[in-house]
């Protein structure tokens, strides 16, 4: 019987399944991460290092295999771990995307100019670092703007603005972002999101213009060449702007098919502009008068916290942790979509003041509707919520996941839910 392969994971997740998928497939998992989950039966070894320090874990990889150790392939789940996982797979010579690739997808100014370069459709990008710099974009690209962090995940910051006054207000939270360790208010305290997907040498303010559309996503797994679509996602409801908080999910997409491919087409351009060869990808993008336009592209699975790969699971058939490593295995991209996909979809529940979660109401009425199928905790007793966006995007205290007959039955379960379900503060 051959020896199992050997598989490097960078950063745990607080997603179990994901965690069970090296396993179900027979490989042996080191886990690479600063603290391993409770369950010590999802890993086999355990370095016990900073996940997103590059240097760390390479010392820690190589003084693995120096001590007779294998690695057979590299992966991450986590957006704050890929340009390590990116840095290790280059090193040893393993399939993954190359540091480069990486750093285009996560840096949004890079994949901006990368993707003008290429032809790709997106929105006009620039990047700032003072509030002057910022007003002579304004002056060149015009007015509405979108600002958001340089590199970072969650929407965090992401603000419309319409004027100088409402720019030097985004500009100045934006840029303060990159510090703080954490978000107070009063007795109350919260962890900063932006150290979690801190990225080295990008802490800019990204300035776009502001692309009208509907908004979508394509989940995607790809290598050899072959660049597949999982599913695409439609945002059924729209943003609260200035801000974009997301939202619900709607799988499959209700677009045409010729829209569909429209947005296929064009993400699997950008993925091939920015480098991106092996692995997974969330690509969003915004539906314009002109065609789609690319709004980022995540070189990553989408949602692995959040319900997105369930979603696309229980619609298509296609559970994508398992095709993402089997990408970074180095085997073909052969996957089955579901010829007629089952409506799907996911919400996020937000909470709607800070204070101090006591425990949770209507927890029966979720768990007894029908088209409920998931309930994933994002939030316990004991744990700080603090409302402060956009500086902190972070007060999703629960995800539910839904499946029914209509897209209709889907999102009429999600709506049931957020009504219902809320915290109980201890105030």
């Amino acid at each position: 019987m051959p020896e199992p392969r050997v598989l490097l994971m960078v950063a745990s997740s607080l997603n179990p399944d994901l965690l069970k998928t090296p396993h179900e497939m027979g490989l042996e998992v080191v886990l690479a991460a600063a603290l391993p989950p409770a369950d010590d039966s999802l890993y086999d070894v355990h370095l016990a290092v900073d996940e997103m320090d590059e240097e760390a874990v390479l010392a820690a990889v190589r003084t693995y295999i120096a001590n007779g150790g294998r690695l057979d392939a590299v992966a991450t789940f986590h957006e704050g771990a890929l340009h390590v996982a990116a840095r290790i797979s280059d090193e040893l010579g393993l399939p993954g995307n190359s540091p480069e690739a990486v750093r285009a997808m996560r840096d949004k100014y890079i994949t901006g100019k990368r993707l003008t370069e290429a032809g790709v459709p997106t929105p006009r990008t620039r990047v700032a670092t003072s509030f002057t710099q910022a007003q002579e974009v304004a002056a060149e690209l015009g007015f509405p703007l979108v600002l958001k962090p340089q590199a970072s995940a969650s929407s965090q910051g992401v603000t419309k603005t319409e004027n100088e006054a409402d720019l030097k207000a985004a500009f100045e939270n934006i840029i303060g972002l990159y510090e703080p360790e954490s978000f107070t208010e009063g007795e109350y305290s919260v962890p900063n999101v932006a150290h979690i997907y801190a990225y080295p040498q990008a802490q800019g303010v990204l300035i776009q213009e502001y692309v009208p559309g509907d908004e979508f996503a394509v989940d995607f797994v790809y290598g050899r060449g072959e660049y597949r679509p999982m599913a695409i996602h439609d945002k059924p409801y729209p943003f609260a702007e200035p801000h974009f908080i997301e939202g619900a999910y709607a799988t499959p997409s209700a677009l045409p098919a010729v829209e569909q491919h429209r947005l296929i087409e064009t993400s699997v351009a950008a993925l091939k502009a920015l480098g991106a060869t092996v692995g997974g990808a969330h690509v969003e993008l915004r539906l314009t008068d002109e065609g789609p336009k690319i709004i980022e592209v995540n070189g990553r699975l989408g949602g692995t916290t959040a319900f997105v790969q369930e979603s696309i699971r229980e619609s298509t058939g296609v559970w994508g942790p398992r095709e993402y490593l089997r990408a970074v295995l180095g085997e073909p991209v052969d996957f089955t979509v579901a010829p007629q996909p089952t409506p799907a979809g996911f919400a996020p529940l937000l909470a709607d003041r800070t204070g101090e979660i006591a425990g949770f109401e209507g927890i029966a009425e979720v768990e007894a509707t029908p088209d409920i199928i998931g309930l994933r905790w994002m939030a316990k007793p004991g744990d700080h919520v603090v409302i402060k966006y956009p500086e902190n995007p972070v007060s999703c205290f629960a995800l539910v996941l839904a499946k029914g007959e209509t897209r209709e039955d889907v999102l009429s379960a999600l709506e049931g839910a957020e009504k219902v379900l809320k915290p109980i503060y201890t105030d």
